[in-house]
């Protein structure tokens, strides 16, 4: 019998261990990826790209963001839905952490550079190994506020800006899903953090290095391929905007539709 109440003991201990929670906060900034500085804005809070080029405002629609355990993945089993926050496990013990979708709405001194908390969301303690995350549009039945916004026009991209001191507005559908090795602890009590890093640096810029008009249809598949390639997602525990140097040597591996 004494030994049936240590297992016991042992394993509602196990279990209360496994099921510990600590908060991750989502965060973004604007900047260079690579220097981690920022880009100029005018007095009338505007950021200046080049060109004639000033962007007053940027919003992305995020259709989830997962935070993947260290162990097994299965990938082949993707929900192309809209998703709740839940944490689960697939049918190959892959654990993961999941948010439903959310807005990156960015204007005025959130274009400075320095970092914008989002949310904070739950997550199971452990070691996690991978975060993999997607923008693209969202139904309108399941957006609100300003998400719904982005939803009832089919996009989930809206860029507002200026060009040669004439108002533009960039609207796009285009979809981008990344995954990036990671390797960071989230502890009992810990306020771990994950950025999104968004550098515009070179959104209006063709491979010549000659500038693109975003009001011209001709320049709208050079334009998005420059938006997927500047949107990044890493862990910054430090919250300095740039990514947590890991010991197994992070890379990421974009795959765009």
């Amino acid at each position: 019998m004494r030994r049936f109440i240590g297992l016991f003991a042992s394993l509602m201990w196990l279990s209360a261990c496994g099921n510990s929670t600590s908060s991750v906060g989502l965060s973004t900034r604007m900047g260079s990826a690579v220097t981690g500085s920022a880009l100029t804005r005018t007095s009338s809070q505007r950021l200046v790209l080049s060109n004639g080029i000033t962007v007053d405002r940027v919003r992305l629609s995020v259709r989830e963001l997962e935070l993947k355990r260290e162990g097994h993945h299965d990938d082949s089993s993707d929900d192309d839905s809209d998703a709740g926050t839940d944490a689960g496990t697939d049918d190959k013990s892959e654990h993961k952490q999941r948010t439903g979708s959310f807005l990156i709405d960015l204007s005025g001194t959130a274009l400075e550079g320095q970092l914008v908390r989002l949310q904070d969301i739950s997550v199971d303690v452990g070691t996690y190994d991978e975060i993999e995350f997607d923008i693209g549009k969202v139904d309108p039945a399941n957006a609100t506020g300003g998400l719904k916004e982005l939803a009832d026009q089919g996009a989930s991209l809206i860029i507002d800006g200026h060009i040669d001191g004439e108002p533009f507005q960039f609207v796009s559908s285009l979809r981008v899903e990344q995954e990036r090795e990671v390797s960071f602890e989230i502890a009992e009590g810990d306020d771990q953090n994950v950025t999104f890093n968004i550098d515009p640096s070179g959104w209006f810029t063709d491979k010549d290095g000659k500038r693109l008009d975003p009001r011209e249809s001709s320049a709208r598949s050079e334009l998005e391929n420059n938006l997927q390639k500047s949107i990044d997602a890493f862990d910054d525990h430090d919250r300095n905007g740039g990514e947590d140097d890991d010991d197994n040597g992070s890379h990421h591996d974009g795959k765009d539709d």
